[in-house]
């Protein structure tokens, strides 16, 4: 019996020693790692898809756990090509973000690239709100050289420790293009239109100076970028009339003159105004007609009476014609003149 008990002793101690192991090791052995919380949101948008291309971009991410945040880390697709923590540079312009994002408090130039994993320092976020952030820099990162779809990558956000807080994945793709070329045509165009075609002075007299009493106008629309011009010459270089055999004759072509009440004359005074375009109207020198009587004469060569140097929107010249008769000019009824009007564009 003695013997027996000896021989079981060392057995109990033995599994008493057993129990106790397994009681330390149980805890270990059934736990569980604590895991990150899914963000609410997340985003990461590239600048440029296209194929070996450098991109600037955004990234947005909406916390749900409580915590204090000290970074977070975005790791880009494989075979994206990054470029130094230096190049990681941000900013918080709201660049066409997702509805209620806002800016990412803190959130500084990157600290550490490590494989695909940038680490850029972050402030406290708060839960349920939307933050959004930009890197600047295109040299920090090259699209793949391949074009493929469900590029993916993730977003995880940080405590000091450090120790995941959220996190969540994301996927973007690569394409061998992403601009579409926009073309088109602009013809050219040149409008000119006259406003009437006669021009009645009625019945001369010593007394005054008569002038067109309805001017005519001639309007010029064009798209012409380096201007236009209008020019204009007369069939008899004075005012005829067939019965008297009698020509009140024009003012010394290309040059300026006002008549004068009781003196013999004929001339073509021009003013201009304009609605819009890039030009600026120069009336030429010999046909200003801003004054009463004022004007140049016309003969049977083209002379130019104004022109632009851009484009027109209703520009608009004015044609006075101006004569003066005296004592000596030859009655009659038929005194008659035809003005021929031309214009021009510079395209």
């Amino acid at each position: 019996m003695g013997q027996f008990y000896k021989r079981t002793l060392p057995s109990r101690r033995l599994m008493a020693i057993l129990i106790l192991l397994l009681a330390m090791v149980a805890p270990v052995l059934t736990s569980t790692p604590a895991l990150a919380a899914d963000l609410g949101k997340t985003t990461v948008r590239f600048d440029r898809m296209q194929i070996s291309t450098q991109t600037t971009g955004t990234v947005c991410a909406q916390p749900t756990s409580t915590a204090t945040e000290a970074d977070v880390q975005v790791t880009f697709p494989t075979g994206y090509t990054l470029g130094s923590a230096a190049n990681f540079t941000v900013n918080t312009t709201n660049l066409a973000w997702p509805t209620g994002g806002t800016a990412w408090p803190s959130i500084a130039t990157a600290t550490n690239v490590t494989g695909q994993v940038v680490t850029f320092p972050s402030g406290d976020l708060t839960v349920g709100t939307l933050y959004c952030f930009n890197w600047t820099n295109a040299a920090a990162v090259t699209v793949k050289s391949s074009a493929t779809s469900s590029n993916t990558g993730s977003v995880t956000t940080r405590t000091n420790a450090p120790a995941n807080i959220d996190t969540a994945g994301y996927s973007t793709a690569s394409i061998t293009n992403d601009q579409i070329t926009v073309t088109a045509t602009v013809p050219s165009t040149f409008s000119f239109a006259l406003s009437g075609n006669t021009d009645a002075l009625g019945t001369l007299s010593t007394s005054s100076v008569t002038t067109s009493p309805t001017p005519r106008t001639a309007t010029v629309d064009t798209n012409a970028k380096n201007g236009w011009a209008v020019w204009a010459k007369d069939a008899n270089t004075g005012l005829a009339s067939a019965s008297a055999s009698y020509t009140i004759g024009s003012t010394t072509p290309g040059t300026n003159s006002t008549l004068v009440a009781g003196t013999q004359g004929y001339n073509t005074g021009i003013t201009s105004t304009q609605g819009g375009g890039s030009g600026t109207i120069t009336v030429a020198a010999p046909f200003v007609g801003t004054a009463a009587g004022q004007g140049g004469g016309l003969d049977t060569s083209f002379r130019t009476l104004a022109s632009s140097n851009g484009t027109a929107s209703a520009a608009v010249l004015t044609i006075k014609n101006n004569v003066a008769i005296s004592g000596i000019t030859a009655a009659a009824s038929d005194y008659t003149d035809t003005i021929t009007i031309i214009g021009a564009g510079l395209f």
